[in-house]
């Protein structure tokens, strides 16, 4: 079991230059280790944010499957084109059967109805990812400072998904979940093999996820 903290509450700033700035520290607490995640989150005048989150494991964790946030957007957004692997789902051992292109699908496509509901659609060393309506509005993320996420983006949260034990159980949600990984684990072969090979493992330091949401109008 694991408890949330807020450890230094949500503050505010106005900058020179007319963006807002606000930052805030969370604590997840486990038996006996913990993962602090710091946020700060820059807005500008036409609701454009740069997004970065600093997630500093410590102590003693279990095999942590990933390292990120999951942003909820509204149900219309059903487009995806993003810039990275794909078309398949990868992983970081899971990566040579895809290539890096620019590819596009729609969030049900993205899901995969196993008997059994579990997380899945993930893409690796993605720079660009959109999620629009059958308009063309919506957000573009990309990634900044050089650096590559991984994302999915599904019609269920991992809420659901991990606790729903068959796939017919499922309910419609009337959202997006759009899930953002600085570090993201391999999925091994445990079912009728070995699990995670170290190597694939997450490195239990520092990750940083540093965002820029852009608005499609």
């Amino acid at each position: 079991s694991t408890t949330v903290e807020t450890v230094q509450p949500l503050t505010t700033q106005r900058n020179d230059d007319g963006t807002v700035t606000a930052t805030m520290i969370v604590v997840n607490r486990y038996a006996k280790g913990e993962m602090a995640t710091a946020y700060s989150c820059t807005m500008d005048s036409q609701g454009n944010v740069d997004f970065q989150a600093t997630y500093t494991p410590s102590g003693e964790l279990p095999p942590l499957p990933c390292m990120g946030n999951t942003f909820t957007l509204p149900k219309q957004f059903t487009r995806v084109e993003w810039y990275g692997m794909g078309p398949y789902d990868t992983y970081p051992d899971r990566l040579e059967a895809a290539h890096i292109g620019l590819w596009s699908s729609t969030v049900d496509q993205q899901y995969v109805h196993y008997p059994r509901p579990q997380d899945c659609g993930n893409h690796q060393q993605t720079v660009m990812v959109k999620l629009t309506d059958n308009k063309g509005k919506g957000w573009m993320i990309t990634a900044e400072d050089g650096q590559h996420f991984s994302f999915s983006a599904l019609p269920y949260s991992i809420a659901q998904l991990s606790t729903t034990a068959h796939d017919c159980d499922l309910v419609a949600e009337d959202n997006v979940f759009l899930n953002i990984d600085a570090a993201v684990m391999g999925i091994g072969n445990s079912s009728c093999g070995p699990g995670v090979l170290s190597q694939y493992a997450i490195a239990q330091k520092p990750h940083t996820l540093h965002l820029r949401f852009t608005k499609l109008k």
